[in-house]
């Protein structure tokens, strides 16, 4: 690697200004998407989880390419920062093509365009968001850096879900009370622009270590670069905890205007129970940033999730007569944990890279992330048409007084889908090994190796951390050119 360049301010603020499009465009997916097609273009909750899970259907496709690309990619702006241009203009217009309201006479056609809207949505977040989170193992090699990098991209992540978890409904509300279908246009309007120019400002502020001759290319193919990355024993037990904490969010995303609007008839308090949920998660990412850096990732993520396991289970104390200050406490709660499942997953990745790197040689963050992504997406498509299915399963109509029955159903699921989900990622996060101790050693060993260190000469501490660490034996690792 080249002599490092100093990360100053300025370069954190400038990396983190993705993440207005990385975090902000998937909460509001995520919040709103189903309930848009279900209660104002009119599509049946199947349907409509289905236009989700066809978008990441081309996901399984398009994510592992696009990483490929961006690995082999070699321009004088890099092979990163060059689709951060490119993307300006389609992160708007595919952005806003999701919200403008199309209803045709044949629901068939209906759910054409939105699905057709949804692939090149899915397409374009694609092709900045992968050579994006690549970045930050490019930028620099230090675990301190980059773990500050995770963290100023996670303040900015939690700024962008603040707002797109507040203003969409009081811009559909307050703003067009009466014609919801135009208010869902002005939101993409406005949030189209938030999500599209920051790329410029991270085009400037960022940069790529150059790589060592002979590195450009990974020269790997797309399913035997996915195969070599399955038997990378950190990156199973990362994928399990991801899975795991992000599934919990979409779910508990997708269910909370429901459940407020028919289990708890409030409403007119959804603005600000997202509110204080992301502020609180936004103000403890610097909590759980230190916490990870004194004594892992793995152990601040169970912290996180562990608390936001005791909020979910005091959702089933709720009724419609809960007073609005103990629903923000309840709101808070769940900040107060859902920051660390947020932020783990991906302080993690620059992480793997380098345990990628011990296992094949190669420096693969485009790959890495290329897969990170596609995991992320195909989740969360799993977990909406789930969703949207299970609405259609316990009776859900759009717009009335619904049943009993229905409301609870609501209930449980609003606590059994995410707790669930919580429980396994605290499992997963007790397995993972990855700590400021055993990244050290492991860093060491690699720039040995890099620099063609003997491997007879290794340590006894560091063959075992790096076995640990890999799931293989010493012998097999950074396999020489």
């Amino acid at each position: 690697m080249e002599q490092l360049r100093p990360v100053r301010l300025r370069n954190y603020i400038a990396y983190a200004f993705g993440e207005f499009y990385g975090g902000g465009s998937f909460i509001v997916i995520s919040l709103l998407f189903i309930y848009f097609l279900t209660d104002v273009v009119g599509l049946s909750p199947s349907l409509a989880g289905l236009v989700v899970l066809i978008g990441k259907g081309w996901d399984a496709v398009s994510d592992p390419i696009m990483g490929y690309i961006s690995d082999n990619m070699k321009t004088r702006f890099g092979r990163r920062r060059i689709f951060f241009l490119i993307g300006v203009v389609p992160v708007a217009l595919t952005f806003l093509m999701l919200w403008i309201e199309f209803r045709f006479d044949n629901e068939f056609y209906t759910f054409l365009y939105y699905a057709f809207s949804y692939v090149l949505f899915s397409t374009v977040f694609t092709m900045v968001m992968i050579p994006y989170r690549a970045l930050n193992a490019e930028m620099s090699p230090e675990y301190t850096v980059r773990t500050k990098l995770t963290g100023a991209k996670m303040i900015i992540s939690q700024i962008s879900s603040l707002l797109a978890g507040t203003l969409p409904k009081i811009i559909i509300d307050r703003l067009y009370a009466g014609n919801p279908g135009k208010g869902f246009l002005v939101m993409g309007v406005a949030f189209s622009l938030l999500y599209s120019l920051p790329w410029i400002v991270v085009f400037l502020g960022t940069w790529e270590l150059k790589l060592p001759e002979g590195e450009e290319k990974t020269g790997i193919s797309f399913w035997k670069g996915l195969s070599s990355l399955m038997v990378n024993r950190s990156f199973r037990i990362h994928m399990g905890l991801y899975i795991a904490a992000y599934s919990a969010m979409d779910l508990l995303m997708a269910m909370f205007i429901y459940y407020l609007t028919y289990y708890l008839d409030k409403s007119g308090i959804y603005s600000l129970c997202l509110g204080v949920m992301f502020i609180t998660n936004m103000l403890m990412l610097p909590v759980y940033v230190f916490i990870a850096n004194k004594k892992g990732k793995g152990f601040a993520y169970n912290i996180g999730l562990a608390v936001w396991f005791s909020a979910m289970a005091l959702s089933t104390l709720l009724t419609p007569a809960t007073p609005t200050w103990a629903m923000a406490a309840f709101s808070f709660m769940i900040g107060l944990g859902m920051s660390a499942g947020v932020l783990m997953p991906w302080a993690i990745l620059p992480s793997l890279v380098d345990v990628d790197e011990l296992i094949t040689g190669k420096q693969r963050a485009g790959f890495c992330s290329g897969a990170m992504t596609l995991i992320r997406k195909l989740v969360q498509a799993l977990t909406l048409f789930v969703f949207g299915v299970l609405l259609d399963l316990i009776g859900y109509v759009p717009k009335v007084t619904q049943t009993p029955d229905t409301l609870f159903w609501l209930k449980m699921l609003f606590f059994v889908a995410p707790g669930a989900c919580i429980i396994l990622g605290i499992f997963f996060g007790s397995k993972f090994r990855i700590t400021p101790a055993t990244h050290g050693v492991l860093k060491e060993e690699l720039e040995r190796l890099r620099s063609g260190g003997d491997r007879s000469a290794v340590s006894a501490e560091a063959r075992n951390i790096c076995e640990l660490l890999t799931g293989l034996e010493y012998g097999k690792l950074f396999p020489r050119k």
